[in-house]
């Protein structure tokens, strides 16, 4: 009797984290990306980061002439999803914001790395 009350009691505090993880990747879906006027970015490069589910995403933005250059992800998980989510960084370089839609199936990583781009852009206005 005491074991299956324990099992219930594991099982509970699981199902209470995961919904706290499925909370937090929805928020992180949801969030709204900026559009950043590169206008008033001087030359530079430019650190962002952005946290989420423990994993700290971090991005160098180039900023030259006015115009993101380059970018350069410093710390982003290694998983698949997340090495796919790396596809919005020629987005937003070819539409200079990071405000461009996420990579189908890589939602949220997409969404941390957008938010560590305007980051990076937001510190330096």
């Amino acid at each position: 009797m005491k074991g299956c009350r324990m099992k219930k009691v594991v099982i509970l505090v699981a199902v209470m984290l995961m919904g706290c993880a499925s909370q937090e990747m929805l928020m992180v879906r949801q969030m709204e990306i900026k559009d950043v006027d590169i206008g008033k970015i001087q030359d530079g490069a430019y650190i962002g980061a952005f946290s989420y589910g423990g994993f700290n995403y971090e991005v160098k933005t180039i900023v030259n002439d006015h115009q993101m250059k380059d970018i350069v992800v410093l710390h982003n998980r290694d998983t698949r999803h997340a090495k796919r989510a790396e596809g919005v960084i020629p987005e937003i370089l070819r539409n200079q914001t990071p405000n461009v839609d996420a990579i189908s199936g890589a939602t949220t990583t997409s969404k941390a790395l957008m938010r560590a781009v305007e980051n990076s852009l937001l510190h330096e206005q």
